[in-house]
């Protein structure tokens, strides 16, 4: 879950992507439903809280866990499959949150199935039937109260003052001093309760006609029509509501992320003047002057190197929502696309506009010809874009920053060793000049040099073009760009939705 986003958005987030709302249910009526929901689980008081994390306060860990417990419940969910909902919680929220599952089955109907390793006695009471497992085989299926007794039959009553969990597991445990593993599993084989017993039952209950996926959907599907006019029943898709309707949600919680995000909007910005200023100080009046044209080459090369790494801020944020967006895909609740849309697209728009930010004041600072300026911003926004797609694509890729960094570091040090001034078409070896060719970097600042060089018609520019080798091949040059952004676009894409599924 999202740090920044308060319980209730979490819940009604999963409820809107789960279900279709009848026309006439208006939204003040599906809160007050959500609101019904945090009650039984005893988060009413902390709705409007941040769930949190180790960085931002927020609610406790025995909230959030209940917090998952509202979201399935918010979706419709018959059946919860818990993997150790109390681990890592203390004593009380431990209790807590088992309490809160048992009056969810009571109040609504569920079936809660948990697997839990050494709960406390309090804890161990609150369920209604016991399956106890050793080594892969069962010794024990039938009803919590009924446990003792048939600890008894099989002539190991539960001593006085000993907790009867503890005592049923260091009887069933291999290794132990006290372990009567053989014994409890020929034991439960052999009563009426046993392998035998349960293979009947579910013979029998396999042979009861019962409602497909489908017809539970189409009768789920009348009842709600009963409120008003409904979409078509989606019976075709594994998703609960429209990709229209996934790619709105989406988006919309993208951007109450983005606004909510200590280090988001605010932060970007601050860090593209304060950038700006660190590089426009080295550079002021950089138009001004006798043999200026020299030295803005310099000015040209460093805002562009400049503008090509900025987009790297964006891969730890990339690969920390990417967890949450696994999970929340294998939950089924939208599509991978509909992330990938919301977040490439507000991520570019964010950033570009800091980096007009960055490239306009740096520009200023620099008393350059204003009739320059436009070729100057769409130039280093054209290396922007296509380096930020590099950027996405590691991110995707790469198990956590660390690996991130190991995989981007050589064609990171393609594109900028190979950069057009530094190493240009005068000084690279010829077996390497392919590298220079492929280079973004290369391609924006000779395109760039040369069109600000016909514009101002300088003579000391001329005289650079002449010392680099720039030729302009305009055509050649969007090619390169264009395809270092599809080609790890595409990248982006292809491992976003490959790679690092959650293993269940």
């Amino acid at each position: 879950m999202f740090p920044t986003v308060t319980v209730k958005e979490q819940v009604m987030f999963h409820s809107a992507l789960k279900t279709e709302v009848p026309s006439t249910v208006h939204r003040e009526d599906w809160a007050k439903t959500i609101e019904l929901q945090l009650r039984a689980v005893g988060l009413e008081e902390v709705q409007n809280s941040l769930i949190g994390s180790d960085v931002v306060r927020g609610i406790s860990g025995g909230q959030r866990r209940r917090v998952s417990l509202a979201c399935g419940l918010a979706t419709g969910a018959q059946i919860f499959f818990c993997d150790e909902p109390t681990s890592g919680l203390s004593a009380t929220d431990a209790e807590q949150c088992v309490r809160y599952m048992r009056l969810l089955c009571k109040k609504y109907g569920v079936s809660i199935v948990v697997a839990i390793h050494q709960p406390r006695q309090e804890v161990a009471v609150l369920f209604d039937h016991l399956l106890l497992l050793t080594s892969g085989d069962v010794v024990y299926n039938g009803k919590m109260t009924e446990a003792r007794r048939y600890w008894s039959d099989a002539g190991f009553p539960v001593p006085d003052l000993v907790s009867p969990t503890d005592y049923f597991l260091d009887l069933v445990t291999p290794g132990t001093l006290d372990s009567q593993v053989d014994h409890f599993r020929e034991f439960y084989q052999n009563s009426r309760n046993g392998k035998a017993s349960v293979d009947e039952l579910v013979y029998r209950e396999l042979c009861k006609a019962a409602l497909t996926a489908e017809e539970l959907l189409e009768a789920r599907h009348r009842r709600l029509s009963l409120f008003g006019d409904m979409p078509p029943l989606r019976s075709h898709s594994i998703y609960g509501v429209r990709f229209r309707k996934q790619l709105q949600k989406v988006f919309c919680r993208q951007v109450r992320l983005l606004l909510r995000d200590q280090q988001g909007v605010l932060t970007e910005f601050l860090v593209a003047i304060a950038q700006a200023l660190v590089v426009g100080a080295a550079y002021i009046g950089i138009g001004k002057g006798e043999d200026a044209g020299y030295h803005q080459v310099g000015f040209y090369f460093m805002l562009v190197m400049t503008c090509a790494i900025s987009g790297i801020k964006v891969m730890p944020k990339a690969i920390a929502e990417r967890t949450v967006m696994k999970l929340e895909v294998s939950e089924v609740l939208y599509s991978d696309w509909a992330y990938i849309i919301a977040f490439t697209s507000l991520n570019l728009l964010l950033s570009l506009v800091c980096n007009a930010l960055f490239v306009t004041l740096v520009f200023a600072l620099s008393k350059l010809e204003w009739t320059v300026f436009p070729i100057v911003l769409l130039w280093n926004s054209i290396i922007f874009v296509s380096m930020d797609s590099l950027y996405l694509m590691v991110a995707a890729a790469a198990k956590d920053s660390s690996s991130a960094q190991i995989l981007l570091a050589p064609f990171l040090t393609m594109a900028m060793l190979f950069n057009g001034f530094t190493v240009s078409r005068k000084s690279v070896p010829t077996f390497m000049a392919w590298a220079l060719e492929l280079s973004p970097v290369a391609h924006a600042m000779e395109e760039m040099v040369l069109a600000i060089q016909a514009r101002a018609d300088s003579s000391e520019l001329k005289v650079v073009e002449i010392l680099f080798g720039f030729e302009s091949h305009i055509g050649r040059s969007l090619g390169v760009l264009l395809g270092w952004f599809l080609v790890f676009r595409i990248a982006h894409i292809i491992c976003l939705k490959t790679l690092h599924h959650i293993k269940r």
